[in-house]
């Protein structure tokens, strides 16, 4: 399968007023560069890692640096550098806690000790950007610990803009769901994320695809399960609010016969794709995994938004 990921030692020298002592985040990203988190990290201990996935990107940086953080009772961190190619200044940092990075089994179910070590993380995380930032725009929250089985799982994200030039967002996502159809399998999630983003940097607002691509397959893969089980409502939710306004029962039923089907569909392409506004969209395209064609027959187009809502779905047939 073709795979083409778009976009997108506590050393007192390093400490200032933009950094977690615990947790070694850096939430100050201007003006600095990439040699500064290289030797940041050789400090740390952290070992430089590699995904082995390609990243392109519309803004004009070049390859992450990509650095592994040994963790105990956690899922092992890996945090990305993008910088840009002209001058070697960070557009943008992601802290990622993600039990599927080194684990890719499909029913891969955690213990609720392990569960509560990864909110109280997220909850140090949080508590450390507040404190310099103040209270973030929350969504959801950690509080009902039975949501860990069910198949939108525990959620929160947090947000803050303090100016212009820096955004900061972070979410957390624990399930133990499991479900497994002819066209669609849903895993247990367990993660973490942390964006620092440079909005000063040039075409700011480019999306960065690459931390993103298994949250846009698992928004994918339930509106499969929803759509089998005619769970429209909680179907429709998948997409985005201007979106959602025009999915009525009507579409959801078509897009039913089209993808709840006895084949399953795998990624065959990802990248950024230019819808109707003229903005690029992390866009995923999957093939039916009985297709063997070098160029498949058929392949189902999506669209995601920032927020990781669906905007689009086209189906397309080769002649």
């Amino acid at each position: 399968m073709r795979k083409i990921i778009i976009t997108f030692l506590t050393v007192p020298l390093f400490w200032n007023v933009g950094v977690s002592q615990d947790l070694n985040i850096e939430l100050n990203t201007q003006n600095k560069k990439i040699d500064y988190f290289k030797n940041f990290e050789e400090n740390l201990g952290s070992e430089k890692y590699n995904t082995g996935r390609t990243y392109i990107s519309n803004k004009p940086v070049a390859q992450p640096e990509i650095y592994l953080r040994k963790e105990k009772d956690l899922p092992d961190l890996l945090v990305y550098y993008t910088f840009f190619k002209a001058d070697s200044t960070i557009s943008e940092i992601n802290y990622e806690w993600n039990v599927y990075n080194f684990d890719t089994s499909e029913n891969n179910t955690k213990s609720l000790d392990f569960e509560k070590k990864l909110i109280e993380r997220y909850n140090q995380i949080v508590a450390f950007v507040s404190s310099k930032y103040g209270k973030s725009k929350e969504e959801g929250n950690l509080d009902d610990l039975s949501n860990i089985n069910t198949q939108n799982g525990l959620r929160q994200s947090d947000a803050w803009q303090p100016n212009d030039s820096l955004k900061i967002y972070s979410y957390i996502t624990i399930s133990d769901y499991y479900k497994k159809g002819n066209s669609f399998t849903i895993s247990p999630t367990h993660i973490i994320r942390l964006y620092i983003d440079n909005l000063k940097g040039e075409n700011q607002g480019a999306i960065n695809f690459l931390p993103k691509l298994n949250v846009y397959e698992q928004q994918f893969n339930l509106l499969l399960h929803l759509l089998s089980d005619n769970k429209f409502d909680e179907a429709k939710q998948l997409f985005s609010k201007e979106i959602i306004k025009i999915v009525n029962d009507d579409i959801l039923n078509k897009l039913k016969s089209i993808l709840v089907t006895n084949d399953k569909f795998e990624l065959f392409t990802s990248g950024m794709q230019m819808a109707e506004d003229g903005k690029m969209y992390p866009m995923l395209q999957y093939k039916e995994s009985s297709d063997t064609n070098t160029l498949p027959t058929k392949l189902i187009i999506v669209l995601f938004d920032n927020e990781s809502k669906i905007i689009g779905l086209k189906p397309v047939e080769r002649e």
